[in-house]
Order: C-alpha cells, then sequence, then structure tokens
C-alpha cells in the first residue's frame, strides 16, 4: 500500500480485552513459547458441544475435541 497500514481482523481484537485486563505478560505466558497467545476454534458436526472455542496456541486437537465433549460415538 505504499504506506502504514493497520489490518484489523476478529482473532486480532479478541485478544485485546486479555491483554487490557491482564497484560502482555499474561497474555505471553499462555501458548508455547514459539507460539503465544490463544487462537479461536469453530467445532461444528459431530460433537455434542458445538460452537467457537478460545484455546491456548499448542493445544492438541485431541484437547480441542474434548473441551466440545468428544466425537459422538457414532462417528
Amino acid at each position: 500500500f505504499g504506506q502504514p497500514t493497520l489490518i484489523n481482523n476478529v482473532e486480532t481484537l479478541a485478544n485485546i480485552p486479555l491483554i487490557i485486563n491482564e497484560g502482555a505478560e499474561a497474555y505471553k505466558a499462555l501458548g508455547t513459547e514459539q507460539s503465544t497467545g490463544t487462537r479461536l476454534f469453530c467445532l461444528s458436526g459431530s460433537v455434542p458441544r458445538p460452537g467457537v472455542y478460545e484455546v491456548a496456541m499448542g493445544t492438541t486437537l485431541r484437547s480441542l475435541f474434548d473441551v466440545a465433549g468428544g466425537i459422538e460415538a457414532d462417528q
């Protein structure tokens, strides 16, 4: 664009309250050393509790599905 540019996406904006309320160090304490903070995931389909989940970076896929109640037995 040739000039300073600010791009805001929903995930970036979702992190602002935690950083303001708890501070940057609290945000950096979440996740892994290489990837700090949290990430939003949308789970739907054959899970007991579909929805949008915010988990720390580095969370395993298995743990993410556990938060949503696992995968339904017939799937």
